[in-house]
């Protein structure tokens, strides 16, 4: 397994002029000697190439070259690239390939936390990198130490890459190929509380989420004493707890297995969200069982795309494990 210092990437300034040059070449050997042979440039800021900058990176290309290294470029305006001699000595990526790379390397750090990368994908949106990560577990590994190692490569990668949008989806390995289904036989509901369209448009997302008819209606409209093999209610918080009609449904469920998906403006992780979780769940008969928990937060008053496909991808992995 290689090492996590043997890819690094380095954001170039507007000018490299020939006092830049040299800062420049400074860098990328001192990257070098920390083992790295794989270097991605970003010269998405840069405006001007000097003679004497393009030189210094031809030098280093060729180096790499020579111990199978490699010396990469992305997000290079083209009269810029126009300035670089021997282009065949730098492997150019698109900003999709470079964003891959630098979260392979991150990934390369955590790889004694899970078993398996299948699969990585990044896409951009308005200069907004999204990367979905597919991740394997082994079997033995509990929900709560996958949960650890999903929210600690997250948080890294973000940190890492600028505005970057990280979905994490674990998974365990199958006996056979047998693709992941939702059980035939099974009565499942979705219930979500009024004077809300986020809320609303949580709950139209995660019905859509497997290929199955999914009764999807509001609180209002819902009765308490039906049974379900799975209730998910989709609900916004209010002063630290569940809106006031939310709250009146949850007291009055008895043998249900839920999941509750809520609405809010705080961090997610955070821990009033945490205790905001806590409240709304105190408000339920012991008789209920509570199979998942998921909190989606609010940016600029709307539910971001990562938002919704998170909390989708929390339903997919309920349904999973307790149906």
């Amino acid at each position: 397994m290689p090492d996590s210092k043997t890819v690094r990437t380095l954001a170039l300034p507007s000018r490299v002029d020939d006092e830049a040059a040299v800062v420049l070449k400074a860098n990328l050997i001192k990257f070098i000697n920390e083992g790295a042979r794989k270097i991605i440039c970003d010269f998405s800021a840069t405006e001007f190439l000097s003679p004497e900058g393009a030189e210094e990176l031809v030098n280093v290309a060729r180096f790499l070259t020579k111990t199978d290294g490699e010396l990469g470029i992305c997000r290079i305006r083209t009269e810029v690239k126009s300035a670089i001699p021997q282009p065949q000595l730098f492997k150019f990526y698109s900003v999709e390939e470079s964003v891959a790379v630098v979260a392979l390397k991150n990934l390369v750090t955590y790889f004694e936390y899970y078993e398996n990368i299948l699969d990585l994908k990044v896409r951009m949106e308005n200069d907004i990198a999204h990367i979905e990560i597919y991740l394997e577990f082994a079997a033995s590994e509990t929900m709560q130490e996958v949960q650890q190692t999903v929210n600690l490569i997250r948080h890294s990668l973000e940190h890492e890459i600028k505005d970057a949008r990280v979905l994490i989806i674990p998974s365990t390995p199958l006996e056979d190929e047998t693709p992941l289904l939702v059980p035939a036989i099974q009565r499942q509901q979705i219930v979500y509380s009024s004077g809300s369209e986020s809320v609303k448009q949580l709950a139209q997302a995660i019905e859509q989420t497997v290929q199955k008819d999914i009764a999807c209606t509001a609180i209002k409209s819902a009765t308490p004493e039906e049974q379900f093999d799975l209730l998910s209610v989709v609900l916004w918080v209010d002063q630290g707890s569940a809106n006031p009609e939310s709250a009146s449904f949850l007291k009055n469920l008895h043998n249900q297995k839920l999941a509750i998906f809520t609405v809010m403006q705080n961090y997610p992780y955070s821990g009033y969200a945490g205790e905001c979780m806590k409240n709304i769940t105190a408000l339920l008969d012991s008789s209920n069982t509570v199979v998942g928990r998921f909190a989606c937060q609010l940016k600029d008053g709307e539910l971001v795309e990562t938002e919704i496909m998170r909390a989708c991808n929390k339903y997919f992995d309920i349904i999973h494990d307790t149906i």
